[in-house]
């Protein structure tokens, strides 16, 4: 399992947050999410069950105490996303049998550039890539993405949520890509617990 070092899952700024992800985004497990995202292999979720369901235990049981908290997939705001017409992450929460909260979506319009933006300016362009559900308004949340490279989809999709009035107390992923990327980067450790596992031979089934 791989996890945020302590400092290096601050998400939503001053708050630190548990960052989790079974798989190295790499090999076996980066063609099987790379035919499921980009050639519409969307039997393949199953392969990936025990990953997010190992990533979203380890989540849960990282998070602080209180109420139970809802499961908040990230959608993709990418042109494939629109024409795939669903969101990786929140189907392999609904293929491992997860219920989950749609409480985010991508804004329209176009991107600003943030080269020659303020931190705080940056937050504010991060956060309002988004659109909040007013459902999670005091509301405790936990974040599900397919992979994490540099965070900073979790980063905007959880200033976001918080923005708008929610607790995000841990992000999951089901791989990740462990390795710096400039400001943005990460750093992982592998933790004792054992990651989920998918084999080549799923990669066939239908």
């Amino acid at each position: 399992m791989l996890e945020a070092t302590p400092g290096t899952g601050d998400l939503v700024g001053g708050v630190p947050v548990p960052l989790v992800a079974p798989l190295l985004y790499d090999g076996v497990p980066r063609r099987v999410i790379l035919a499921l995202k980009e050639h519409d292999r969307t039997e393949l979720a199953r392969a990936l069950r025990p990953a997010v369901l190992a990533a979203l235990e380890t989540a849960y049981a990282r998070a602080t105490p209180g109420s139970t908290p809802l499961l908040v997939p990230v959608p993709g705001g990418s042109p494939g996303a629109a024409r795939r017409g669903y969101h990786p992450a929140e189907l392999l929460a609904r293929r491992a049998g997860l219920r989950v909260t749609r409480a985010l979506r991508p804004a329209r319009g176009r991107a600003r550039a943030q080269k020659r933006l303020t931190l705080a300016q940056r937050h504010e362009v991060d956060a309002a890539r988004w659109r909040v559900s007013p459902r999670v308004r005091g509301a405790r949340v936990v974040l599900l993405d397919d992979v994490v490279t540099s965070g900073s989809t979790l980063r905007a999709a959880a200033r976001a949520l918080r923005a708008a009035g929610a607790e995000v107390v841990a992000c999951a992923a089901v791989a990740a890509t462990p390795r710096r990327v400039g400001e943005s980067s990460i750093l992982w450790r592998f933790s004792d617990e054992p990651p989920g596992r998918i084999d080549d031979k799923h990669e066939g089934e239908d």
